[in-house]
């Protein structure tokens, strides 16, 4: 469980497998749902296999440097909502958020790290897992936090911090010109340290009341951009070299642990794990063979990190789905009901992936939602809107109609996992677009619409085991166009959480400018398609 923080909620196992996680934003309609108590995502994965919470073993939970403060108020709410109090047992954030990695990975014996903002006291570590343990070698202080320093650019750059980083990531890639800051950042060859007369009150990051970044970071760089206002090319360069210097900040620990342990398998989790151009830069580091970033990184991977530590501590190990479609579930009756209680026109399709594929290939743009939601920041397939991705006005027209969004920011290509190597640079599966990776110079005329400024992609590869509808859909996209990718963005509106239940699918089909809805077989449509 994750709560009184930002990107609460709760995961559930369940005889020794993982069966459920649920973030509370999705159910509350409310992003981040900065200082909940989940008890929506709590209800929710219980629901899932009928249980009632006092039939609950233990709860654990991030926290542990402030337990004698929240476990009170963790007894209070769980009696009110539930009344039950199963025992509380606390661990540490930064050992969750590895957990979350280490025993997701597969891997047997790798180098993990976590470090995001602050968490318990630290903003990151360095360890080794083997088996079922895992060590830490190093704890990473405040004063060398990765993802304050990263916040402190977003917001500096008029966006939000802790919530708007990925847009800072985005716009570097138009960047042409490094800007120096070594007086800001400095960094050898295993380590770096910060400037900290560049920021105010580095623990200002927990309470979000005022800007991270202080005096001397407007003297070097010169005014903050205010939010809304129009983003300057001094800005964009501005972002760009807070990702370069990022980027050889987390060169540095990597080195540092590889040196440490001669190890050449990687896990990563917390925040500025979520940061997939740097993770596409450790990914061609000659020393990694295999990379695996939990794609819940950020504090939405606290809740399956705190139930995996607590599993294999008590029980030695737990079965972990190889997909992440672990949110609630719904069935054809749910989508019949609502659609019914709403009182629209709709139409129950014998193929919908076909019929999908055909309006996909003429343009429209659809709203495609199926079974359990996917668990985390990425809509991978059930709470997704796809595209053409061979239009060249296609990523505009979503931006204006339907995500209302910066143009800057790019849209990510879901490829049939066999294909992606020939369209793409890259060997392997990129299941949970988690890296970014060149887009093959014969394709980027082809796929203008997914193919970013720096010529990269955030690939999202799909097989048929993990989710054989939305391969079917590609795999029928692929007939009729020759291309076996679609565009596959978030199935949100701006500034709202991806959609959860069939009604919240509804609110947003009928609230941005989508053509098609699909959910399950029935399908809906705003003007006469001719199928």
């Amino acid at each position: 469980m994750n709560q009184f923080n930002h990107d609460p909620g709760a995961a559930l196992i369940c005889d020794g497998k993982l069966v459920a996680v649920c973030e509370e934003e999705r159910l509350n309609r409310i992003k981040s749902s900065r200082g909940y108590f989940p008890f929506r995502s709590i209800g929710k994965v219980l629901q899932e296999v009928g249980l009632a919470l006092g039939e609950v073993d233990y709860i654990y939970t991030t926290g542990i440097t402030a337990r004698d403060r929240l476990r009170p108020h963790l007894e209070s709410f769980l009696r009110h909502y539930f009344g039950a109090v199963p025992p509380i047992v606390f661990v540490d954030h930064q050992d969750a958020h590895l957990a979350s990695a280490y025993y997701c990975s597969g891997f047997e014996h790798a180098m993990c790290i976590s470090y995001d903002g602050v968490g318990d006291g630290s903003s990151g570590k360095l360890a080794v897992g083997n088996g079922k343990n895992i060590e830490v070698l190093e704890t990473l202080s405040i004063s060398q936090s990765l993802g304050i320093y990263y916040s402190a650019a977003t917001s500096y750059l008029g966006f939000r911090p802790v919530e708007d980083e990925y847009k800072v990531m985005g716009l570097a890639s138009y960047g042409k010109s490094l800007v120096d800051l070594s007086d800001l950042v400095t960094v050898l060859e295993t380590t770096y340290s910060f400037n900290l007369d560049y920021f105010t009150d580095l623990k200002s990051i927990v309470s979000n009341d005022q800007p991270l970044y202080g005096d001397r970071f407007i003297e070097k760089l010169g005014p903050p951009r205010l939010p809304g206002e129009a983003v300057e090319e001094r800005h964009i360069d501005i972002a760009f070299s807070i990702q370069k210097y990022l980027e050889r900040c987390i060169l540095a620990l990597v080195t540092n642990l590889h040196e440490k342990t001669g190890l050449r398998k990687l896990c990563i989790a917390g925040g500025v794990g979520l940061n997939c151009s740097a993770n596409s830069v450790i990914q061609k580091l000659s020393y990694i063979d295999e990379l695996f970033v939990q794609p819940s990184a950020s504090d939405r991977g606290l809740p399956l990190g705190s139930a995996l530590m607590g599993q294999i501590e008590r029980e030695g190990a737990c079965v972990v789905p190889d997909h992440l479609f672990l949110g609630p579930s719904y069935k054809e009756e749910d989508y019949e009901r609502v659609l019914k209680g709403v009182g629209i026109a709709f139409e129950k399709i014998p193929d919908p992936e076909q019929y999908a594929a055909e309006l996909i290939s003429t343009g429209k743009i659809i709203g495609w939602y199926q079974g359990r939601s996917e668990y985390g920041p990425r809509a991978l397939g059930n709470r997704s809107i796809l595209a053409d991705p061979r239009s060249v006005e296609m990523k505009d027209l979503i931006n204006k109609r339907i995500k209302f969004r910066e143009e800057f920011r790019p849209f990510a290509p879901a490829v049939l996992e066999e294909e992606a190597p020939e369209i793409f640079e890259m060997s392997g599966v990129a299941p949970y677009m988690t890296s970014t990776f060149r887009v093959r110079e014969e394709w980027r005329d082809r796929l203008p619409a997914v193919t970013h400024i720096d010529q990269t992609a955030r690939v999202q590869t799909v097989s048929y085991t993990q989710n054989p509808g939305f391969f079917r859909l590609i795999q029928k996209f692929a007939k009729l166009t020759a291309v076996p990718v679609v565009l596959n963005t978030s199935f949100n509106a701006r500034g709202e959480p991806i959609v959860e239940t069939p009604a919240n699918a509804l609110a947003t089909f009928f609230s941005v400018g989508l053509d098609a809805l699909f959910m399950g077989s029935y399908v809906v449509t705003k003007s006469t398609i001719p199928k």
